[in-house]
């Protein structure tokens, strides 16, 4: 039998004719879910089927309820509802509940302090405090308290540690009279340019439009034109980027903009 390329070649054509014919296929809506769990590091299952640990995020899920379930070691597994829409991201946060071994009492967190670089300034639980503040420090699982030395009297927080969970602690003393608190930092490099600001080892030098500020590492008080000035964010380093009190930030720029 005698093969002829150009019957091949008829074939395939008409192939790609009824190709570009046929419908396109009609495209699904869906939506995502992004899972968090207290403490992180669940496993997390979707329908049944294994997608990873939290924070995880859940895409092309089709429309309507999906039942998601979370299990760790040490903790109760437990499975929450979530109703996708299309093109929506549903937010689903769950705090897992202790099971046998968290609840005999040897899991243990960590606590990071923030606001302050002297440890010497700090009394945990009583005694002092034994690590570098900004550094983790480990703790029993269950609730806490720190105390702050300052030059205006002892300021005490209470907190609580859950296991094998960082938690943050952002120290700050009471606001004093005619202080500009701000609880966020932003980059320095969003609002001023980089030619206004310098680093030197700890201390941050501003010098913008006329306005001086100086301020250090972890650190909550600046002078702001010679004046001392209080927020509750402190200077910090952030992947070789500087970051600011944002209302500091805001006070720079607000004072230009007004001619001040």
């Amino acid at each position: 039998m005698t093969f002829r390329f150009d019957r091949l070649y008829g074939l395939v054509f008409a192939a790609l004719l009824c190709l570009a014919a046929a419908p396109a296929a009609a495209e699904i809506a869906t939506g995502s879910v992004y899972v968090t769990s207290l403490p992180g590091g669940a496993d997390i299952w979707v329908d049944g089927v294994y997608v990873g640990q939290s924070p995880v995020l859940v895409d092309a899920l089709c429309l309507g309820k999906h039942a998601i379930t979370l299990t760790k070691t040490g903790w109760a597994a437990q499975v929450v509802d979530v109703d996708v829409s299309a093109g929506s991201l549903v937010m689903s946060s769950t705090h897992l509940l202790p099971g046998p071994r968290a609840l005999a009492g040897s899991a243990a967190g960590t606590l990071v302090v923030r606001g302050t670089t002297d440890r010497k300034k700090l009394v945990l639980d009583g005694g002092p405090f034994a690590a570098d503040p900004g550094a983790p420090l480990a703790l029993p699982a269950g609730p806490h308290r720190i105390t702050l030395k300052t030059a205006h009297g002892d300021t005490t927080f209470s907190f609580m540690v859950f296991p094998d969970t960082p938690t943050e602690v952002v120290l700050r003393e009471p606001p004093q009279s005619g202080e500009t608190r701000s609880a966020v930092i932003a980059p320095a490099a969003d609002y001023l340019p980089i030619d206004a600001f310098t680093v030197q080892g700890t201390k941050v030098v501003v010098r913008y439009q006329g306005h001086v500020v100086v301020a250090h590492f972890g650190d909550v008080s600046v002078r702001y034109d010679g004046a001392p000035v209080t927020y509750d964010g402190a200077p910090v380093s952030i992947g070789g980027k500087l970051y600011l009190p944002l209302a500091l930030l805001e006070k720079l720029t607000d004072d230009t903009s007004n001619g001040k």
